[in-house]
This record gives structure tokens, C-alpha cells and sequence, in this order.
């Protein structure tokens, strides 16, 4: 199986023989996605991203694992060597409630680390309907940010930053899924590649390509510090901005779009 990132399989092969062993009794598939197997890895940013299906039966009336059955996976993850990526983030899914709630993984987005893809896979209809409620939803300015840079130390600016990344990406895919002919397509994109195929004359393309600039010289600091975090703040923020400001202006054109 190869991937964007060479040191990647190793990873991705000890994660597959850790959730099988402690939920093959629910296991459905594991499934990898994200930077590694799409391209656009920015070390000490970017982290390895895992979906585990699993049957509902696994999960208690909170939607979660029991404690004990996490704290027991976690051991076992805590001994795997994630470098180069920042950690392993693993989100457990009930079968179910991606079949009756949401769309399924992205073609050419993904690779089957164990089992099988146990759902159908997204399809353009389903990406331009959860790219429009998500945008509909968008907040511009998160509180989050906006309390957390009154707080100092601890590294709080640096987790407000990391949060702040996870907002920004998905915005600009949704946008390209709205603005391109081929959402799918568009998600197969790794984000450098997605921020140039936003127009030069959208305003929204050159702030998403600024923030992507300062997402790579905040994280090539070997101890990123305060200057370059709230620049990339500054910027993500005006992405969300912009991107909000878009779809308010495109909205009303939104049924063009409906019957891709």
C-alpha cells in the first residue's frame, strides 16, 4: 500500500493490528485519509487520520467506547512511533450512523487499512449538500479564539492554533466543492494544490494561500513562538471571513448547482 508519506505504512499497519485485536468483535473496517495518503504533509503540523467502523453494539448510550475498552486501545497506541506526524487521531464510527447520517468517505481520499469500506462511498450530491450546511453554519470569528487569546502559557496558544487549522482546511473544500463542476475532484486535491485552484480574482484563493504560507513558517520553528501563531491566526480568521462573505454572495445561486 503506498502513501504520500513514506514513513506512513509502518504507522498505519501497527494502528490496523491495534484496533483489530481489542474490537474484532465489533470490527468493521479501518480506513486511512488525510495528508498521507493524499500529499500536502506539513511536518509538525499535519497528523495521521483514521476512521474505525464498527457495529453499533460497541458503543455505550453516549455514542462512545467504554472507558475501559479506550483506555485499553490508548495503551497500545501510546507504543507506536507516530513520528514524523504530530499524533494518530483514530475516531471510532457506528456502522449505522454513517449509513442512515452521513456520507461516506471520498473516492481517492482514502485507503482500507483493515476489513472493508462497510458504507457507500460520498458521492458528489452529498458533498455539495454538506458543503452548503456547512458554510450556512460557518462562524467567521470562533469564540474559542477569540476568549483563548486572553489566556497565556501552557501552550494554550498553540492548541488554539491547531484548532484553528481544523476549521480553516474543511472551508476550503467546501468553497471548492461549491465553485467547482467536480467535488470530488476537489477533495482528492492535497491543499496546496487546493488553494491555487481557487481563482487569482477571488479574493477568498489569495487569503487561503496566505494562511497556507503562514501554517509552513509557523511549523518549520523548531519552538514556533507567539509572533508567528497569531499570524497565522490573523489569516486563518480572514479565511473564514472571506469564505463566509462568499457564500453569502453565492447562496442565491446555489440551485445551479443542485443537480450535479
Amino acid at each position: 500500500m503506498k502513501f504520500a508519506v513514506q514513513e506512513a505504512g509502518d504507522i498505519v499497519e501497527s494502528v490496523g493490528d491495534v484496533t483489530h485485536s481489542h474490537t474484532k468483535e465489533w470490527f468493521a473496517g479501518l480506513i486511512v485519509f488525510g495528508s498521507a495518503v493524499k500529499g500536502g504533509f506539513i511536518p509538525g503540523c499535519s497528523d495521521i487520520d483514521f476512521q474505525l467502523f464498527l457495529d453499533a453494539a460497541a458503543f455505550d448510550a453516549d455514542g462512545c467506547l467504554p472507558l475501559t475498552l479506550a483506555l485499553e486501545i490508548h495503551r497500545d497506541l501510546a507504543k507506536i512511533d507516530h513520528r514524523p506526524f504530530q499524533y494518530i487521531q483514530c475516531t471510532p464510527t457506528p456502522v449505522q450512523q454513517t449509513v442512515n447520517d452521513n456520507h461516506g468517505p471520498v473516492p481517492g481520499t482514502y485507503r482500507v487499512v483493515r476489513g472493508g469500506l462497510p458504507v457507500a462511498e460520498a458521492t458528489a450530491e452529498q458533498l455539495v449538500a454538506s458543503a452548503r450546511q456547512a458554510l450556512a453554519a460557518l462562524e467567521p470569528s470562533p469564540e474559542f479564539v477569540r476568549k483563548g487569546l486572553l489566556d497565556h502559557g501552557d501552550g494554550r496558544l498553540e492548541r488554539d492554533v491547531r484548532l484553528l487549522c481544523t476549521k480553516v482546511w474543511p472551508v476550503l473544500f467546501h468553497v471548492l466543492t461549491i465553485h467547482s463542476n467536480d467535488p470530488i475532484s476537489a477533495w482528492q486535491l492535497p491543499k496546496d494544490r487546493a488553494c491555487d485552484a481557487l481563482p487569482e480574482d477571488l479574493g477568498l484563493g489569495r487569503r487561503m494561500r496566505e494562511f497556507h504560507e503562514s501554517v509552513l513558517t509557523h511549523y518549520r520553528e523548531e519552538r514556533p513562538g507567539p509572533d508567528t501563531a497569531l499570524d497565522l491566526i490573523e489569516k486563518g480568521v480572514a479565511c473564514l471571513t472571506s469564505a463566509k462573505h462568499w457564500w453569502e454572495q453565492e447562496k442565491p445561486l446555489e440551485d445551479v448547482f443542485g443537480n450535479l
